[in-house]
């Protein structure tokens, strides 16, 4: 047998070298094997945020009034369906082994007999599931943080939009109001008159709706609006994005302090309080004192201008907040819901209560002529994760949160900004789901498109950031 050719050292360095990089070869796809097209691409994320908005817009047009339920279930079908058809690697987020448990719990209790109909049950099931899919099929596709920038642009401008179309709603009344939503219309005039408000200058006008068509409805955008426009202040992109930051706050908080939900204005207050924390905890003093600076000054100024438009309607509604501690003013409104959960509806239902007898797939697809299982009401998110799955549906989901949480935090604490601005999407999310799971205590946030919206930005990240990792020497990771 000949005896192998003695090589020079450089080939033990190139050897030691190739097999250094082989791991990154496996984990990144070369261009030849990526998957092509739309259903591959980052801009499936983008055509999806377009199509939910499209479907949240159909909702305000009178003539369109009579599908209404084909735009409500539309987005949520399509999502859905991309589980199918989304194109890449199955990257594993950490969310998603508790996702799927709390999928299969929710199918358990489609055998249970207080389910209300098999096609409430089926509709009930496709809501929850379709509204976590995001996690799992945007999480394949090929997104950069270019990409992920545009993403978090596009919800900005929306929210923002429907921040600034409900304070011209107060400024104007009349001119720019949608149709009052039939779902409200139908709870009596009493209750209409409620969500009703004098302005400094004697008009009554609902509380502004945005671009929605529930009074009130456009706090949702005015808090996005503040959140995601702290992070675009914060960027390094040019003064014209920072500019739309500093903007996107004070029409936000303008806004907020109109539409006087003050579950959202507590809920912004803690998302601030998150993203100031892992700055504190990251180092970056400068960026922290900038964005104080900015909402600190923008909340005083904003608030000011509120009540002169709004009068003493906006000032004693505010006042409340400070007349008594937070926990006070959510016992005495959306705490009995999280008691009832507890004291109630867990000891009557501790394995759930059957599919399709609460929210929308009762409402369109329920058959509720069984007295026996007559419907349910479920004011908070708990309080459908009970229904869905007893103790144990109190449980898997929010696990899920938790753990979307903690690897936000960890990408957020880190010091090094050779990987562009991971760390600044990193806080952003963090505070963002921080809200998320705050919002869960005031209503069904996870069975709607904004838990919808939740998944897919945070599956976005997760691939942005898998995709920018699987390009670097491992060395320098």
């Amino acid at each position: 047998m000949p005896r192998p050719q003695l090589r020079g050292p450089g080939v033990l360095h190139s050897r030691y070298v190739r097999r250094a990089l082989e791991p990154v070869a496996r984990a990144a796809p070369t261009p030849a094997s990526a998957p092509t097209g739309l259903l591959g691409s980052g801009r499936l994320v983008v055509a999806f945020i377009v199509l939910l908005f499209v479907c949240q817009l159909a909702l305000l047009v009178e003539a369109l009034a009579p599908v209404r339920v084909v735009f409500r279930i539309l987005a949520f079908g399509t999502s859905l369906a991309l589980l199918a058809l989304a194109k890449g690697p199955r990257l594993k987020h950490p969310a998603k082994p508790f996702l799927l448990a709390s999928a299969g719990l929710t199918a358990l209790n489609f055998f249970h007999p207080g389910t209300n109909s098999p096609l409430a049950a089926a509709a009930q099931l496709g809501i929850q599931v379709s509204v976590f899919a995001p996690l799992f099929w945007a999480s394949r596709l090929r997104i950069d943080a270019k990409m992920f920038g545009r993403v978090v642009l596009l919800l900005f401008l929306f929210n923002m939009a429907s921040a600034a179309l409900g304070i011209l709603q107060v400024s104007f009344p009349g001119r720019f109001q949608p149709a009052l939503s039939a779902i409200v219309e139908s709870q009596g005039e009493g209750y209409v008159r409620s969500l009703q408000f004098e302005t400094a200058s004697g008009e009554r006008v609902f509380r502004p709706m945005g671009l929605t068509d529930v009074p009130g409805g456009a706090s949702t955008g005015a808090f996005y609006a503040v959140l995601l426009g702290g992070a675009l202040l914060l960027s390094r992109e040019g003064l014209l994005k920072k500019g739309l930051g500093a903007a996107g706050i004070g029409i936000g908080l303008s806004c907020l302090y109109l539409g006087q939900v003050r579950v959202a204005a507590v809920t912004l207050l803690v998302c601030m309080a998150a993203m100031g924390l892992v700055l504190t905890v990251s180092g970056r003093w400068v960026r922290l004192m900038a964005l104080a600076g900015v909402v600190g000054g923008f909340a005083v100024v904003a608030f000011g201008w509120a009540v002169a438009v709004g009068g003493d309607a906006v000032l004693s509604r505010w006042s409340t907040l400070t007349a008594s501690g937070p926990s006070q003013v959510y016992q005495a409104n959306r705490g009995r819901f999280l008691d009832s959960t507890f004291e109630e509806v867990l000891p009557e239902f501790p394995l759930g209560a059957g599919l399709g007898r609460y929210g929308m797939a009762n409402a369109y697809f329920g058959d509720n002529s069984d007295r026996a299982n007559p419907p349910l009401w479920a004011e908070i998110q708990w309080t459908a994760w009970a229904y869905d799955g007893g103790w144990l549906g109190l449980v898997c989901y929010p696990l899920a949160l938790l753990a979307t949480l903690g690897w936000g935090f960890q990408v957020a604490r880190r010091r090094d900004d050779s990987q562009g601005e991971f760390w600044l999407w990193g806080s952003l999310l963090f505070a963002y789901d921080l809200g998320a799971l705050a919002q869960t205590f005031s209503y069904q946030f996870f069975m709607s498109q904004m838990g919808m919206e939740f998944w897919l930005l945070n599956a976005a990240f997760f691939s942005a950031y898998w995709n920018r990792n699987a390009a670097v020497h491992p060395h320098r990771r």
